[in-house]
Order: structure tokens, then sequence, then C-alpha cells
């Protein structure tokens, strides 16, 4: 469900409409590679109960049976979906009948709600955000409280492993009901000088959104698995609740940045990452600031790039590179030329608020692939119309990290610098991000849990 606070219902409204109309239409990035056109499968639905990707949580608002939705299920073809509307507390609000439980991951006015109290939902909260489980937090959660999540509400899931690397980034396992896994990383920076002064020591955790990712990027781990299924909100938000346990009981620098570069492509998972990205930024909830929160995607589609400008977070885009025929070569289910994408990315950001324009560009660079002064002119050229109207451009170098591709080998320092003078030399901030990880497979590109996708016959 989406309860809006005062003030916000029409900006709020609209964009769950534009997400739901995107859906409904059956782009393409809402299913994965190898699955039949979405109309086609529109039309072949499988019987049985409804799974929508979407948390849901049946019972909790009166209204008559919508209009029928197709979204993406939980396997990545498509599946109807009924929908209910219905104004709660005077907002109107749309939500997906199924037959989950409930999350504990609410906005305080709804968890209050189910609880029987909004000071018990504070309490819940000021435990979630300490990285407690209210669960068991007996000194900060009332009994009844307890025994109401305790009865009604998902668990969150629990972290199997916890690999730290040699620079202290601590690799997370997560486990789901169903057995699948995803892959989390707190990466703490105990702070340096800057050009802009002193940064302070602070943590950043990146998230997955999917298990494993319909992108299919060769040199990424995770796109090697190929698609298995959405995360829900509830369990993209149990990896923020884990990662906040991890600064708490290492003793770790503050959880100041939240990343969407985990697993997975986060438009390829529209409803549930805006369901994630409002609860992270609610100042009662998780409080993180937009400014803090990234989701970060390759561009599935124009259409996937619009639905996405309303989100409460700053966007990066991976380019990986500027031509098309190479572009095609790294992401392989680029359905779309760089030219749209970035006009598309232009047109999103001239809209949003100076504050939520600062835009990150990443390019993995590979050795005598993408690394060369050729490949750093034509990026120039491709940024340079966004460069007109952000301010706040950043390039962001990854020097490839090694997922056993005997093709692939990380670019050469000389050759990653001189693309990096290149885009300085053009006007652009460019910087080389600092590898993090990698002897512990934590690293950019390196996620992966020992699972891959199974093609369905009408898949194949």
């Amino acid at each position: 469900f989406f309860f809006f606070e005062e003030g916000e219902g029409v900006r709020m409204l609209l964009r769950g409409v534009v997400m739901l109309v995107v859906a409904a239409y059956g782009e393409a990035w809402l299913s994965a590679p190898g699955v039949p056109p979405f109309v086609k499968a529109r039309h072949n639905l499988k019987s049985g109960p409804l799974r929508p990707s979407c948390t849901s949580r049946p019972g909790r608002i009166a209204g008559a049976a919508g209009p029928r939705m197709v979204l993406a299920d939980s396997k990545g073809g498509a599946e109807e979906v009924v929908w209910r509307t219905a104004k709660h507390k005077g907002h109107q609000v749309a939500a997906a009948v199924g037959e989950e439980d409930l999350s504990v991951f609410e906005d305080v006015a709804e968890l209050g709600r189910l609880l029987g109290g909004t000071g018990k939902a504070k309490m819940v909260w000021e435990s979630l955000r300490e990285g407690v489980s209210p669960w068991e937090n007996k000194q900060g959660v009332t009994d009844k409280a307890r025994k109401l999540l305790g009865q009604s509400f998902q668990s969150i899931p629990e972290v199997s492993l916890e690999s730290v690397a040699g620079d202290g980034t601590t690799k997370l396992l997560v486990d789901f009901a169903d057995g699948l896994q995803v892959e989390s990383v707190v990466i703490p920076n105990e702070g340096k000088p800057s050009a802009r002064g002193v940064v302070e020591p602070r943590t950043t955790l990146c998230v997955s959104s999917q298990v494993g990712c319909n992108r299919a990027c060769d040199f990424c781990a995770t796109g090697k698995m190929g698609f298995i299924r959405q995360l829900t909100s509830h369990e993209i938000l149990s990896q923020v609740f884990h990662g906040l346990r991890v600064v708490r009981e290492r003793n770790l620098p503050p959880l100041h940045n939240i990343v969407f570069m985990g697993m997975g492509e986060p438009l390829n998972n529209p409803l549930n990452v805006m369901r994630a990205t409002d609860i992270l930024t609610k100042d009662k909830c998780f409080g993180f600031a937009r400014s803090r929160v990234t989701v970060s995607t390759v561009g599935p589609s124009p259409a996937a790039i619009r639905a996405a400008g309303d989100l409460p977070a700053m966007l990066a885009w991976s380019v990986h590179a500027a031509d098309d025929e190479l572009r095609k070569k790294l992401v392989p289910t680029t359905a779309h030329s760089m030219e749209e994408l970035r006009d598309t990315f232009k047109n999103v950001l001239s809209k949003r608020s100076r504050q939520m324009s600062t835009f990150m560009v990443a390019v993995t660079l590979i050795h005598n692939l993408n690394d060369g002064e050729e490949q750093a002119d034509a990026l120039v050229e491709l940024l340079r119309p966004i460069q007109e109207v952000v301010k706040g451009l950043v390039v962001d170098l990854i020097p490839y990290n090694d997922i056993g591709e005997v093709a692939y080998e990380r670019a050469g320092k000389d050759n990653v610098g001189a693309f990096q003078r290149r885009l300085i030399d053009a006007g652009f901030a460019c910087f080389v991000r600092v590898t993090r990880g990698d002897d512990g497979n934590a690293a950019c590109g390196q996620l992966a849990t020992g699972v891959t996708s199974t093609p369905t016959p009408e898949a194949s």
C-alpha cells in the first residue's frame, strides 16, 4: 500500500498511476529475456492463486475489486493482478490483492493502525533503525506489540553468512523462506581529506533488488545467474535492517548511503523498489535523505527511465560503452540506442529539483575493449547534452573486477588514467572508484549466489 503524508497525495498518486500504466501496457522492462512478448503472455496466464511481485497484504482496506493489471510474476513472466482502490484517511490508495503476511516495514501511521497505536509503531521503528530486532527487543518494544508481530507479520530474513574482506568490507548472504538468497555489501569508509574538506567517516550499504538479473551483462557475475525472481519491498528493506545491525555490532561508522547496486536491475522491479525507497526516505521510518539513496540502472527502456523519474532517490546510469555495438556486446539485452536512452535521462533529470538532479554515470573499464581514448571521446559526446542540464554530473570509472571470464581483464592503470584525463579535460567531474572487497568477491560485478535460472518451455 501507499499512504501519503498531507500535501504529498497528488504527486505520489500520479507517480503510482504512471508506474501501473506502464506495467499494464506490458513494457519489456518487466520481463526477463527469453520470455515471450508481453502481450502474448497476457493471454496465456497460469491458473491458481495470485502471487504478485509486489508485497501485498489482504484484508487491510475495503473497496470493490478494481481493474485487472498485468505485472511481472515471481518468475519474470506475466501475471494478472486484481487491484483494489479505496480511500484511507482521506488519501486514495491502491494495492494488489494477494496472500502474503504483513510487513513490519510500514510507515508509522499504518503500522500504528495494525499494532493498535502509533506509540507502538514508533517503538518498532526505533528498534529497526538501531538494527535491533523488534521481535526480540523486550526493553524497547511492548509485550503486546511483540506478540502481534509474532502472530501476523513476516519475519525479517536471516543472514546465514557474513564474510569480511581485508579492507573491512562485509558481504552478507541473506536467506529467504523459499531457499533463495541474495548478497548485500556493507562498505565502511574511515574518512579522509578531500578537495571540499574532510570527509567524515561513514558506511555505505549496497542492496539487491532481484535474485539474479535479467540484463545479462557479460562482465557481471549476477548477470551470469539469469533472472530468478523479484524481491519484495520487505526483502529489500530487510537488507537495510541487517546493514544497520552490522554497523552497530561491529562499531562501524554511521550508515550514510544506500545504493541499489547489488544483484538485479532495480527498474525491472519498479513497484517494490518504489515502495522500498519511499520507506527508506520517510522521516519516521528509516529517515535517510533522498540524496543519500541511489538507484543504479542500465536503463532497460525509455519507459522504465521515465517511470523512475519520481523515485525519491538519486539516479545513476551504468553506461559501460557509448558505442551502440560495443554496448550491445557488454549488455546483450540492450534494446535501444544509447542516444535514445541518453535523451530520456536528460528529459527526466531536467524536471527534477537541483538537489535531486545530481547524476552519476558508471563505466566498467575492461582491458583493450572499452578503455581507449576513442571510447572516452565517444562517452564525452554521449554525455554532453546531459551536462547542459545537470550541474552535478559525475563519471565513475570502475576497473573491471574478475569473475573468472578468460576473455576479460582489468584495464591497466595507465589506460584508466588516460581515460580519466580525457573526461576531465572535456569538463567532466571524473573519478576512479577505489576497489573494495574484491578479495572476498564483494566488489562491483562479483555478487552472485549458487543458483541459476532454468528457462521454462514457454520462455525458451
